[in-house]
């Protein structure tokens, strides 16, 4: 999800808001259904919170989601032209004079015949239906097998429908969602490179040449693009081990120059530090070879292009001072600006790659790993980059 937009009354908005505005609007709960698990927070319309329970009938599409056992709606006046319906949006299952259906917008007829029948305006514009019937995946919530989910909802006040609401998701990739942004940073904090990393629910099934992550209905493949302002653009793929990936950096880079459209490939290859910590692997090496000055103790990894002297070695960075002192070595300016350097110093976990149990404690014990990267041209050290890493 990157954005939120909710049509009523013939296309107006009813709201529009970016997923970091909507994340605010909702609690994380333990107990709500995985399929969606937040309750939506105190409101004027909700005083006492809103609960999201979903049917029986949508529950059976999400195999691996226990929580709860889902709802009938059979107290509820419900159209008789929706297919599926989603879930019943209210501070409790018993509520029945100020709460929301929700339903699965099969097409264009469908949403008519539902405006029709609870004699509400229809929500939506020309240019919105196109979406609907040629691209729902562009604008979709779940995906169900090869089916995009576009949910709309029927507001009750006080017993009555009061509105009729179109959901949609738009995304900046057009169908996939962003989750991470990615930077790296040089030169006191000049921006060097930005990216993000996006995804996509497959039905459950795998996606060729894309990593996957989750089970069953709820597997998603990423997405990774990045560029460097005006002078290239790059494309992540996926690579197995058995097909030459690296056991732990699944992944090679196309990177296209902007100017030229020469193309050539990233490679990456993990430390044996990495590997021992994450996968108890004792294969690899930790690049002694470029004598890397001693305030760095730990090594990620490393990138590198065939045929071409180029190199960065990835490091876990501790603080701005273990940063400041590797820059005094190689004579380089600082990667980071204060901004930069109070998040390091003060939450480092804002801007982590990732959570790993680099001191060996075990589950519970992770630590947030930033990374930092030394560029090596002829084996001459000539950029220090810090990577900051955001989740949406």
């Amino acid at each position: 999800m990157d954005k939120e937009t909710v049509y009523i009354n013939s296309g107006d908005i009813y709201k529009d808001e970016n997923v970091k505005t909507v994340v605010n609007n909702y609690t994380y709960s333990s107990t709500a259904d995985e399929v969606f698990s937040f309750n939506k927070n105190v409101s004027e319309a909700y005083p006492s919170g809103k609960q999201y329970i979903f049917t029986k009938e949508f529950k059976s599409y999400f195999p691996n989601d226990n929580r709860r056992e889902g709802i009938e709606l059979n107290n509820y006046d419900l159209c008789p032209d929706v297919d599926l319906w989603i879930a019943l949006g209210a501070p409790n299952e018993n509520e029945n004079q100020n709460y929301d259906l929700f339903f699965a917008v099969d097409n264009i007829e469908q949403l008519k015949s539902v405006a029709n029948y609870y004699n509400l305006p229809y929500p939506i514009t020309f240019e919105i239906e196109n979406i609907i019937t040629n691209s729902p995946e562009n604008i979709h919530m779940w995906k169900i097998g090869s089916r995009s989910i576009v949910p709309a909802g029927i507001q009750y006040r006080n017993g009555l429908p009061s509105i009729l609401k179109l959901y949609t998701y738009p995304t900046e990739i057009e169908g996939w969602s962003t989750w991470m942004k990615g930077y790296s940073y040089y030169n006191e904090g000049e921006l060097y490179e930005s990216g993000s990393i996006t995804q996509q629910l497959t039905g459950g099934l795998e996606k060729e040449n894309y990593f996957t992550r989750g089970e069953g209905n709820y597997k998603r493949a990423e997405c990774i693009k990045s560029t460097v302002d005006g002078q290239t653009s790059t494309n992540y793929y996926f690579v197995k081990v058995e097909d030459g990936g690296d056991p732990i950096i699944m992944w090679e880079a196309e990177e296209t120059n902007l100017n030229t459209n020469v193309k050539r490939i990233k490679k990456y290859e993990s430390s044996k530090m990495i590997r021992q910590a994450i996968a108890n692997l004792t294969s690899g090496n930790n690049f002694e070879e470029y004598n890397l000055p001693s305030e760095i103790s730990f090594v990620l990894g490393r990138s590198y292009y065939e045929n071409s002297n180029e190199t960065e070695i990835f490091f876990v960075a501790k603080d701005s001072e273990q940063i400041k002192s590797i820059a005094d070595h190689y004579n380089l300016k600082v990667p980071y600006n204060n901004l930069l350097k109070e998040k390091l110093n003060n939450d480092p976990a804002s801007m982590r790659v990732r959570h790993y149990d680099l001191l060996g404690l075990g589950e519970g014990n992770f630590v947030p790993v930033v990374a930092c990267g030394l560029l090596f041209v002829d084996n001459v050290v000539t950029q220090i980059k810090l990577y900051e890493f955001t989740r949406i």
